[in-house]
């Protein structure tokens, strides 16, 4: 099953989400994430919930860049983590939209890890892309299915890169619905004056807002526009 195919790309991604019933209070982000951590959106997404990351242990985390040949093994990296917070969101009556990470990076490290994490992003759905690509390719019944529901002019995965307003960001997309688990996307945003990484994972579940993958698309694009104006205007 195709299914099966993009979960083992997926394990390239340094992915935690927690699907569960969100809260009713919007949370106060601490005062070192107050104007990086935005509490509701134009759209009415909101934050129900805020975490702390790092309260003890080394200033890193690990993540996984995957090989760009083919059955060669992957290689961990570190990116510093400071402290960093984990911020989910969520449209009234429905369950997560978003988990987010806000983290800033040890001193002297942001360059390096935004290498690092923009590496490991491009290898994952460089690598996703192909392995989606070659399996439709072999099972004209699974490309006839995916053509039908795969948003219109797009690829199964895409990688996008750009700047809004002097903010980087990096983002891999399925542009199908139930590809593959309960994550359609991953992004980066890139806060340079602040030296913090931003990393998103926008969520599909049960009770979501959007029904098609169209309308999931114009809400990841209302977020990153969104996340990146609240930047912009603090």
């Amino acid at each position: 099953m195709i299914q099966a195919v993009i979960r083992y790309a997926l394990l390239c991604l340094p992915l935690s989400v927690v699907a569960q019933a969100v809260a009713a209070d919007t949370p106060t982000p601490p005062a070192p994430f107050a104007k990086l951590v935005p509490t509701e959106f134009p759209n009415g997404l909101t934050l129900v919930e805020l975490a702390r990351v790092r309260d003890a242990g080394p200033p890193w985390r690990m993540v996984e860049v995957a090989a760009e040949q083919e059955g060669a093994p992957s290689r961990q990296e570190k990116v510093s983590v400071a402290d960093g917070v984990r911020a989910m969101y969520a449209f009234p009556g429905t369950q997560y939209f978003a988990n987010a990470k806000i983290e800033f990076s040890v001193p002297g490290h942001y360059a390096q890890d935004k290498a690092t994490v923009l590496d490991a992003l491009t290898h994952a759905c460089a690598r996703m892309k192909a392995h989606v690509d070659a399996y439709v390719g072999a099972h004209p019944d699974v490309r006839a299915k995916l053509d039908r529901v795969v948003s219109r002019g797009k690829a199964y995965v895409s990688y996008e890169s750009g700047s809004i307003q002097g903010y980087d960001y990096a983002l891999c997309t399925q542009n199908a619905l139930n590809l593959s688990g309960s994550v359609p996307a991953m992004l980066h945003i890139f806060v340079p004056q602040r030296e913090v990484i931003v990393t998103a994972y926008l969520l599909q579940q049960k009770e979501s807002k959007f029904q098609t993958i169209d309308e999931f698309l114009g809400m990841q694009r209302e977020f990153i526009d969104g996340y990146i104006d609240f930047l912009h205007r603090q």
